[in-house]
């Protein structure tokens, strides 16, 4: 789903989409103290295959296993840009500040909670000019509305979101400012709760495409695979894991018929070292 400004603003700063919705799905385990996460640019010379760092984000916690900081970083593990985050009493996310290497402030984000639920989110530029703001409703504690609007107070965009019987995301459908629909997302589960497969409408290129997740025998997540309309598989994304259970690398293949045959071609790759609270090295073994 779309996002606000500041994290346009800061596009490598915090976790992709790409690998954020993996960790949605697989989430972090163990007392996990930061980890970063190395993301390669892939390149073919001469028939054969290279991969160059190309951004690097280490991401803090605290002893609560709250995110505190995320640092972007050149290759070189320069700092770029930082993000500071800080929570309220009870450990809601009330504010998250991102900073130059200089030390300069980029863009501010604050969140106002009610009764535990996010009903505000407002983002504001280096000036401390509003920039964007979302407001969010909610029908027996479940969102069920969320309305993006710029700086002035025009609708950016709004995102309905529906559930099934069991109080678990059904489909998400966002609105263009028109009303007219710009994306549907339906979901639906196995019997024992666990994402099977989603199904992705964008109204504006005519196109659908469907993602079925596979699992292991431990019911870990191994494999998302991505098929068109015409049920054809287009992507595969291969998940490994640390022997602690986190995703370590994650490898995304373009598929394709090449030269009379189908051909998995690598096309994007993510790594990611872990610092345990109970070991100062990196779990890489993956299982």
């Amino acid at each position: 789903m779309k996002k606000l400004l500041a994290f346009v603003f800061a596009a490598g700063l915090s976790l992709s989409l790409f690998a954020a919705d993996f960790f949605k799905y697989a989430p972090i385990t163990g007392n996990v103290k930061s980890y970063t996460e190395t993301t390669f640019s892939i390149a073919t010379r001469f028939g054969t295959l290279y991969r160059t760092p190309s951004s690097k984000i280490q991401h803090v916690f605290d002893s609560n296993g709250k995110e505190i900081s995320s640092s972007e970083l050149t290759p070189k593990d320069a700092v770029i840009n930082t993000i500071v985050a800080k929570y309220d009493s009870v450990g809601n996310l009330v504010e998250q500040v991102c900073t130059s290497a200089d030390g300069e402030i980029v863009w501010k984000n604050t969140n106002t909670f009610k009764n535990g639920l996010k009903v505000d989110n407002s983002e504001y530029d280096r000036k401390g000019t509003l920039r964007a703001r979302a407001i969010y409703t909610y029908d027996n504690n479940l969102l069920v509305d969320e309305s993006s609007y710029d700086g002035d107070g025009a609708l950016i965009w709004k995102t309905i979101y529906k559930y099934d019987e069991n109080g678990r995301t059904s489909s998400v459908n966002e609105y263009n400012p028109d009303g007219s629909l710009s994306e549907k997302i339906v979901y639906n589960y196995t019997e024992s709760g666990a994402i099977d497969s989603v199904s992705q409408i964008d109204a504006f290129a005519g196109k659908e495409t469907s993602l079925v997740f596979r699992y292991g025998t431990n019911g870990t997540l191994n494999e998302i695979t991505t098929y068109d309309s015409n049920k054809q598989v287009i992507k595969r994304t291969l998940l490994k894991y640390d022997a602690k259970g986190n995703i370590n690398k994650i490898s995304e293949y373009d598929v394709a018929e090449k030269f009379g045959t189908t051909v998995n071609e690598l096309v994007a790759m993510s790594e990611y070292s872990y610092e345990y609270a109970d070991s100062a090295a990196s779990n890489a073994d993956a299982k």
